[in-house]
Formats: structure tokens, sequence, C-alpha cells
């Protein structure tokens, strides 16, 4: 699961387990934006300048080491 949390101005995105909501590792906007419309002519671009494409998001259920072997 991704996690955004804004606490007094302090932006953050992580991902986290599924399960014990325990956390997995730091996100960044790059790991998570998608292209919307294709029709805008906006080209959203990732830290290393590289044009972003993707759609949507497909991202497996997350489980951290304890709950992943279940």
């Amino acid at each position: 699961m991704i996690r955004f949390t804004n606490v007094e101005g302090e932006q953050s995105i992580t991902e986290v387990c599924e399960d014990c909501k325990c956390h997995i590792r730091d996100l960044s906007v790059s790991d998570i934006v998608v292209q919307g419309s294709t029709t805008s002519g906006m080209v959203i671009q990732d830290d290393k300048g590289e044009e972003i494409t993707r759609t949507k998001l497909d991202r497996p259920l997350c489980k951290c080491n304890d709950c992943g072997d279940e």
C-alpha cells in the first residue's frame, strides 16, 4: 500500500505492508506518478528527466518479510 502523510508541512510517501502496516521503503513522486490524458500535450518527466508514459500504476500487494511468509 502507498501511504501519503503531511505532518506540519513535512510530506512523505512510503510503501507499507498491506497486513501489519509496517514501513517497507520510502518512495518518491516518480515512483507513483502516472500520465493522465495523452491529449493534453503535457510531458511529465521523472527526476532523471525521462518522460513518464505509464497510464496506470500496477503495484502488487506489498507484504513485509514477516507477513509475506504466511
